[in-house]
């Protein structure tokens, strides 16, 4: 199910002007502004050179070449991201939606489909198909035939069509089934077309809210100022548009800061090169962190990074960043960051001043949180600085290339740019897929961006003719462990029994084990390894089974966890680096293998940094009878 945004972001119209506004009063002529339409949490951004083009492309394929110039009279256009199965953004122009602009994953194109405002300015201009509905009344997903309608011929089957009442005003879109059959995909009451501004420029948009940004400027520089103390400081740099606003904020009230680039190793090449131009332009320190190739080393044994399994931002994100922090500064150090409450709901809930969960002594500090992305691209366009050039090759957000938070489209976006970068992943997902006997239509139609699959992607599977029953089935099938928990209270019994896929080394699991805080004997003639916790006791054997007991439910849980967690780092450790980097007594050494001291004192802190404890736990354990103590 969708979440719903409960709040949005204020932007405001210019009637006059005919510009978006981020506060009520224009500031070229005085007049307040109309609320601009669209969805929450209505974080709109301009429309850039590959937008127009795609956008361009949708209407006249859909329409005709009229209906473009109808619909897009000034270059002066947001798109404000919505739900749907992938990208899709309204279109604002005037302050009012003319349509959705969506790519259509199943047909791999773009499509354009008008809201009330956009169908009502086609038909007032004659730039779009229409018919007229005789009927009384017209319902959502109502099929008409052909003798309920009158006007123009039917478009061809899958088009849209304007659906007009009897005094020619729009009252919603049907979609062409057969060219003799429509069927009413959105309805409203009657519209005309409201008046359209003049035609405007984003210089004019700039200059009307001048005020409104230097007053938002002096409150992120305020924010920085205060929240800033001491010198232990950086600005963490991604390439993208929040993080240059928040680059160029920081140098004007804290003088030259650092800069830290964290290359993921899965960086879109552009990126890269803008980082360097940036360092180049302001003259600036770069602290360079750096993940190498982990994200390749490591996607074998995890398997494709998933929306609901983000292993790669551990690894690849993380890590390097917490390594490179804890070699360059000591004690408390403040970085500070382009996050916005309006990117997700995490960040929504983040304070604008927060201590880091996840690398030790840093303090972030968010100045930019409370603007919207129009704030950010008109202070930008204001400051006349130059920023990543992938946002004019079609790009809204700058990260790794293959995120799964990233959409098809956005994929064949990459693939035409980077066919050689798309080929290399293409080629390692799919031999990961063939190895463990999934589909390859489970990487190629995008299912790999979630372990658990949504309502949406597996009706979109089902769609391409995929059977999706299978994919859950052969996905259970990979997890590395089983547990079967056996709890009688009457009887004095908290015992879970379990095995591992494959047999384990009991030398390098007594390593892990270790940070358990327990007791750890190997008898090497049994083949048996014992280990003794606080919570209980567990045994091991070389074959990968084991057995767990402990005096209650709760402690049989925390035992079990915290065991089976180490087992899979025993066996999936790939060196990333956190235990390290995290372990209060720098009692982890890491060279040809993990190695722990004598001086380490269970703290488990490592345990908890553990990408593989974090997310191998919670997708590769089956655990049998969780819910018996209830």
């Amino acid at each position: 199910m969708t979440t719903v945004w409960k709040t949005s972001a204020r932007v405001y119209w210019c009637p006059n002007c005919n510009v978006p506004l981020i506060a009520p009063k224009c500031g070229l002529c005085g007049e307040l502004g109309v609320k601009a339409r669209g969805s929450p949490p209505k974080d709109f951004r301009p429309a850039l050179d590959y937008d127009f083009k795609i956008l361009r492309g949708a209407i006249e394929r859909e329409f005709g070449t009229r209906a473009y110039d109808v619909l897009v009279p000034s270059e002066v256009v947001l798109f404000n991201k919505i739900p749907y199965v992938d990208q899709a953004s309204e279109v604002v122009v005037d302050g009012w939606v003319m349509g959705n602009l969506y790519y259509s994953p199943d047909k791999g194109v773009w499509r354009f489909r008008p809201s009330y405002e956009g169908a009502a300015r086609l038909v007032a201009e004659g730039a779009a198909p229409h018919v007229e509905v005789l009927r009384g009344e017209v319902r959502l997903w109502d099929e008409l035939s052909r003798g309920d309608v009158k006007g123009d011929s039917l478009p061809a089957s899958g088009k849209y069509v304007v659906l007009i009442d009897s005094k020619s005003m729009a009252i919603g879109v049907a979609v062409s089934l057969d060219g003799e059959r429509l069927k009413v995909v959105k309805v409203w009451e009657p519209q005309r077309p409201h008046a359209r501004g003049n035609k405007s420029n984003w210089e004019l948009a700039v200059k009307a809210n001048e005020g409104h940004l230097e007053g938002e400027e002096k409150r992120a520089e305020a924010l920085i100022t205060k929240a800033v103390k001491s010198r232990n400081v950086f600005v963490s740099y991604s390439g993208g548009k929040d993080s240059l606003a928040t680059l160029l904020l920081t140098l004007r009230c804290l003088g030259d800061v650092p800069l830290l680039f964290n290359d993921t190793g899965i960086e879109a090449p552009a990126t890269v090169e803008h980082v360097w131009r940036v360092i180049d332009k302001f003259g600036l320190e770069l602290i360079y962190a750096s993940a190498g190739d982990a994200f390749w080393r490591s996607l074998p044994v995890y398997g494709p990074p998933a929306r609901d399994y983000r292993w790669c931002c551990k690894v690849c994100k993380l890590v390097p960043i917490a390594r490179t922090v804890k070699e360059r500064f000591q004690g408390e150090v403040y970085a500070v960051l382009g996050q916005r409450k309006y990117e997700s709901f995490a960040r929504l809930r983040a304070p604008a001043i927060e201590k880091s969960k996840w690398i030790p002594n840093l303090v972030s500090v968010s100045p930019l949180r409370n603007w919207s992305a129009l704030h950010v691209w008109l202070y930008l366009m204001r400051a006349r600085v130059e920023f990543n050039p992938l946002y004019r090759e079609g790009f809204d957000r700058i990260g790794c290339w293959l995120c799964p938070a990233c959409e098809l489209a956005e994929f064949e976006r990459v693939r035409e740019l980077h066919p050689d970068l798309w080929s290399k992943w293409e080629g390692n997902a799919l031999s990961w897929c063939e190895e463990r006997g999934l589909p390859p239509e489970w990487f190629k139609l995008g299912l790999w961006r979630w372990r658990r699959l949504p309502r949406e992607a597996k009706k979109f599977a089902s769609r391409m003719g995929v059977d999706v029953s299978k994919i859950e089935e052969r996905l259970a099938g990979l997890k590395d462990v089983e547990v079967v928990l056996t709890v009688r209270p009457c009887e004095d019994i908290y015992e879970a029994q379990g095995s591992m896929k494959a047999p384990i080394d009991l030398t390098r699991a007594a390593t892990m084990l270790k940070c358990t805080g327990g007791r750890v004997v190997i008898n090497e003639k049994l083949g048996l390894l014992t280990l003794r916790m606080d919570e209980g006791v567990a045994s091991l054997n070389k074959n990968g089974s084991f057995s767990i007991r402990a005096e209650d439910a709760h402690e049989l849980k925390r035992a079990l966890e915290v065991f089976v967690k180490s087992l899979l780092r025993a066996k999936h450790c790939n060196s990333c680096g956190s235990c390290k980097n995290w372990c209060p007594t720098n009692s982890i050494v890491i060279e040809q293998e993990v190695d722990v001291k004598d001086s380490c004192l269970g703290c488990r802190t490592c345990i908890l940094a553990c990408p593989i404890a974090t997310y191998m736990y919670k997708f590769s354990t089956s655990v049998i009878g969780d819910e018996v103590e209830k």
